[in-house]
């Protein structure tokens, strides 16, 4: 069971799987590390009731309509068949389900990496029109987007690749919007086998508070990273080598410009100047004096004398 700042996010993308997996696909937008992959296994699982009925698959920039969809593949008598792709042999399987409640979810990592026009196909019209056949490209044969498939996706909205989505798929897309999480961050540095104390983990929820402030509406479209970078921190101790071999290789690229929050991160960041470094432990806050007692409660707080009273003579 995750905490509560999770179970929120899980909650949300299962409630939109449950709404909308039927005509659009669910995508879930952010930059790396806001959790985004973490979240969407979790939802599709919960959305599918059984890891089974999931399936996930990653594009990049090789991935193509012949994988996806349908491709020409030679078979071991060296002819040339018409192929299924990952895409038309999971809807196969979910339309062939004979239990009609049982919900299916193709899980797509990285959804922009791919030519998305070409690789998606017929998808851009039939996942919306799930009534409708539409007709593969080689095998000419008739298919229909399953009603109890719901297809989810991640990805980042400022990758080159993301900002070239037509107006087409932008339709047929429900975004929800993943930023850093003080609670999930909160929550995962928390956990049972670390040992971050509570104000390391302040410092590092202010970074974010301070991009958000100093960057204003940028912060939403251009903070680097999220609460995920951190996922990797057992201890304090942890986030100087984080510090020179990650965090600074994203804000600082050579022969590029520095990224416009990094002066904001390093004043935020002070690990990274000494593998010794500890953040100081707050003050213990300091005890309030007492009033000063009334004469009755002065003789009440007396010790009482156990001395023998001398006796009369």
């Amino acid at each position: 069971m995750a905490g509560p700042a999770t179970e929120a996010r899980v909650k949300e993308v299962v409630d939109a799987c449950d709404r909308y997996g039927g005509s659009s696909i669910i995508a879930l937008a952010g930059a790396p590390a806001t959790g985004k992959s973490h979240i969407a296994i979790i939802a599709a699982q919960r959305h599918a009731g059984e890891p089974t009925r999931v399936k996930e698959i990653q594009f990049h920039q090789s991935f193509t309509y012949e994988e996806f969809i349908e491709g020409l593949r030679i078979d071991s008598t060296g002819a040339v068949q018409p192929t299924p792709g990952v895409f038309l042999d999971w809807n196969e399987d979910a339309s062939a389900d004979p239990v009609a409640d049982h919900q299916y979810v193709l899980l797509i990592e990285e959804l922009t990496r791919a030519n998305l026009s070409t690789v998606l196909g017929e998808l851009l019209t039939y996942v919306e029109h799930r009534d409708r056949d539409f007709e593969t490209l080689f095998s000419r044969t008739k298919a229909r987007v399953a009603t109890n498939l719901t297809i989810l996706a991640t990805f980042n909205p400022v990758d080159r690749s993301a900002l070239s989505i037509d107006d087409a798929l932008l339709r047929r897309l429900r975004i929800i919007d993943f930023l850093p999480d003080d609670g999930q961050l909160t929550e995962m540095l928390s956990q049972a086998g670390r040992s971050v104390a509570p104000h390391v983990i302040e410092k590092l929820r202010l970074i974010f508070e301070h991009c958000r402030q100093k960057h204003g509406p940028d912060y939403e479209t251009l903070m680097p990273f999220g609460h995920g970078i951190f996922s990797e921190v057992y201890e304090e101790s942890d986030l100087h080598a984080l510090w020179h071999q990650r965090m600074k290789r994203i804000l600082r690229r050579p022969l590029l410009d520095p990224h416009p929050f990094t002066d904001t991160i390093e004043e935020g960041f002070p690990w990274r100047t000494s593998s010794q470094f500890r953040l100081p432990s707050p003050p213990a806050p300091s005890t309030a004096s007492a009033p000063p007692a009334t004469p009755e409660e002065a003789v009440a707080a007396e010790p009482i004398s156990s001395a023998t009273p001398p006796s009369d003579q």
